[in-house]
């Protein structure tokens, strides 16, 4: 007979793996527990949440139920009649909700960690008066143990030594409430290490305690810790944990008992051995020459100290520093985990982490050790707008003049074109097309758009009014926003009878024919509009409509979900150099925006660089020559006319032609290397960590020439009818592959 498994925290990343395994391993019905505004809103951030496992989404609605309360509220924010359902369904609690932040304000940590265990116990006992509560599964975590040392037995619970911050501390007090139910309530606890990513893959939401220290080392900012090189790091992959969960709270005589989620103490890594091991991966994968790993010792409470509540506000000032302090009692491991219950019922485990590193190592640079969160490449572009830390600044080039404009600036804009969208009746679901000229502004209606869960349909700016008035109508678009000033002195050749809203540098002409909005009449429509920031979508949800034309003159639209935005953002930011995905970087938008491959390279994808960056966009293609030199950027895309443009100029100079007539010898070994130079200094592209062309097939002799000179340039292909890009990577350029062809 199948039950009900009641789950807290199932949009974290521990709650969604073990929901995964609920879901494959059993035929029990999942109730989520989830932070929204109504139910459906709580199916869409499930789904969004779950957005990598495609049965689980799947499941939402059928197997798995989204019920929307709050673990820190009364009764869960539940109301009478949805509590009294919930009491009499559920067989099973899973309760994973828990504030993670090491030093959060204890106040905040307790609101989770310890009333949303009062919350979820009176549910629990609730259920055991009406039918009989079969297991409350309840994740602790092995630090509530505190700064005790040497063998710690999974019955072990005391804060005789004290703890070294207030996750811990309300950890520890919220499992004090637990253990006392005991008496009353069938109930297993579980206390997992430092979870790190799924021992296959590496996947992983949150780059925790782990993998800080790792970040910090692959990007030069240190070469030592206070730490003992015999030291092991207590980490654990989140398939064992989340698999452990699952088989031991339906196994009737895991009742009653602790469980210590670690690995044994012998297999887990010393940081020596984790260190050179980062280092020798980082060398061949990354082409790093890492210094070696440094451990010099220090007394803890030297450094540490034990933990008093409102300690934590002034570990905040002191950024990294802080940061590599709180995370130190983790990675000295002077604490045995004993691990009986677990061998006894689940039987032994050995951890080997050399096997599973590489994988998490893969992952967390792909990912930048950025968080992985629920949002789209439009709620992504917002946050790191507000963000204080990896600063963005925009550049419009406008008429050989730069003009920048500040991330603050630029995101009230979004949120005001959002509300002026929302003014002018555009909704989820809707079509807004949008032509117009690279700009800031273009950005700001794309992320507005976004933000509605409308969808956008590009045009190109260069195509005859005929093709677009098609377009239009095909898509049905709502709406049309112009930012190409040609195109406005065309508009009585655009036959579509929708509202039009121009945000084209100056006032629209007097004279048009039909009425158009001014950019800063539209702005004002949605200034002072309360926006959410999260957008009434889910990653399956249509984001954008990108039109071409086929044999039959009739336009044939691509369809691009969030999903696939979000994908191709995060992939492409991940393909470029390490080192320059890690330094401040600058990219010079120029070619038209519409396209997929600009799109993504200009619009979404910057946004997932862990660095700080310079957007500029260029409003005439034209001035691409002047541009380049005062912009000189760290990535550089172009289609193949202007890379032969570039090698003209060489063939054309002094330097060059000597170059070219000169036979293989050291003459031309040293003219190498100075005509490389004087070729991309003169270019503007003596910054630029990767060159990328596309998407138009590229001569193999052209790109070869560059490679004999010392200069890869990497194809890449974008192909509207699919949501796929293709590039060669740095290090394995393969010239006549991914070119279009």
């Amino acid at each position: 007979m199948s039950g009900v498994v009641f789950l807290t925290g199932a949009t974290g990343f521990l709650g969604s793996w073990i929901a995964q395994r609920l879901v494959q391993d059993t035929n029990h019905t999942i109730i989520a527990l989830v932070r929204a505004e109504d139910k459906q809103a709580a199916m869409r951030r499930l789904s969004r949440a779950w957005w990598d496992w495609p049965e689980l989404v799947g499941a939402i609605g059928a197997r798995v139920e989204a019920v929307c309360g709050d673990v820190s509220l009364p009764h869960l924010g539940l109301d009478d009649a949805t509590c009294a359902s919930l009491v009499h369904r559920i067989t099973h609690i899973i309760h994973t909700a828990a504030d993670l932040r090491l030093d959060g304000p204890i106040s905040e940590l307790r609101r989770t960690n310890v009333q949303g265990v009062v919350n979820v116990l009176e549910l629990a006992r609730a259920i055991h008066k009406d039918h009989g509560l079969t297991r409350f599964s309840h994740i602790s975590t092995a630090y509530v143990a505190g700064r005790r040392k040497g063998p710690v037995p999974e019955d072990a619970l005391t804060d005789e030594f004290g703890f070294a911050n207030g996750y811990e501390l309300s950890k520890y007090e919220g499992e004090l409430l637990v253990q006392a139910a005991k008496g009353e309530l069938p109930i297993s606890v579980f206390r997992p290490g430092m979870i790190v990513g799924d021992s296959r893959t590496g996947a992983i939401k949150t780059f925790n305690t782990f993998y800080f220290p790792v970040r910090l080392y692959l990007t030069g900012k240190i070469r030592s810790l206070p730490s003992s090189p015999d030291l092991p790091a207590n980490i654990i992959p989140v398939d064992y944990v989340a698999e452990a969960v699952v088989r031991l709270t339906f196994e009737p005589v895991a009742e009653g008992l602790n469980f210590h989620l670690t690995a044994p103490y012998a297999s887990l890594p010393t940081a020596k051995e984790a260190g050179y091991f980062i280092r020798q991966w980082a060398r061949e994968h990354l082409g790093l020459k890492l210094p070696r790993p440094l451990f010099i010792p220090l007394p803890l409470p030297a450094i540490a100290g034990r933990y008093e509540p409102g300690r934590e506000a002034k570990r905040e000032e002191r950024g990294m520093v802080s940061s590599l302090v709180t995370i130190l009692p983790y990675l000295g491991e002077r604490r045995q985990f004993q691990r009986d219950n677990v061998d006894r019922l689940l039987g032994p485990y050995q951890m080997k982490w050399r096997e599973f590193l590489p994988h998490i190592l893969e992952y967390a640079v792909h990912m930048g050790f950025l968080h992985r969160s629920e949002r789209t490449v439009h709620e992504q572009i917002l946050y790191r707008l507000e963000g204080r830390g990896r600063r963005v600044a925009y550049h419009d080039v406008v008429e050989g003049k730069i003009v920048t404009r500040g991330a603050g600036e630029v995101r009230r804009d979004m949120l005001a074109a959002a509300g002026a969208l929302r003014s002018l009746g555009i909704g989820r679901g809707d079509r807004v097309a949008i032509v117009g000229l690279n700009s800031t502004r273009y950005l700001t209606l794309d992320v507005a758009i976004g933000l509605l869960g409308a969808a956008s349909v590009p045009l190109d700016y260069t195509s005859p009014p005929a093709e677009l008035d098609a377009i239009i109508q095909a898509s049905g678009s709502r709406l049309l926003l112009i930012g190409a000033p040609r195109l406005l002195e065309r508009l009585s050749e655009l036959t579509a009878q929708i509202p039009i809203v121009s945000f084209c540098r100056g006032q629209p002409p007097s004279n048009l024919p039909r009425k158009v909005m001014p950019w800063d009449e539209f702005l004002a429509l949605g200034a002072g509009c309360e926006m959410p920031t999260t957008a009434p979508v889910t990653f399956r949800d249509l984001a954008t409509l990108d039109y071409t034309f086929g044999t039959t003159d009739q336009p044939k639209g691509a369809a691009f979900t969030h999903g696939d935005l979000r994908r191709m953002g995060e992939a492409v930011a991940s393909l470029f150099p390490w080192k320059a995905r890690n330094s401040p970087a600058s990219y010079l938008s120029f070619l038209p925006m519409r396209h997929v491959l600009e799109g993504i390279l200009a619009t979404y994808s910057p946004y997932y660089a862990p660095t700080s960056l310079d957007l500029y966009f260029l409003e005439d293609f034209r001035e691409l020559q002047r541009t380049l030199p005062r912009v000189r950027p760290t990535i550089f895309f172009a289609v193949p006319c202007v890379y032969e443009k570039v090698w003209e100029a060489m063939q054309r100079s002094k330097i060059g032609r000597i170059y070219l007539g000169a036979r293989e010898g050291l003459l031309k070994r040293m003219l190498r290397q100075l005509l490389r130079w004087q070729l991309l200094r003169k270019a503007g592209l003596d910054r630029c960590a990767q060159f990328i062309v596309g998407p138009a097939p590229s001569s193999d002799a052209l790109l070869r020439a560059f490679h004999e000179l010392g200069i890869e340039i990497h194809n890449a292909s974008g192909l509207t009818a699919v949501p796929l890009v293709t590039l060669n990577r740095l290090g394995v350029n393969r010239i006549g592959t991914a070119n279009g062809q």
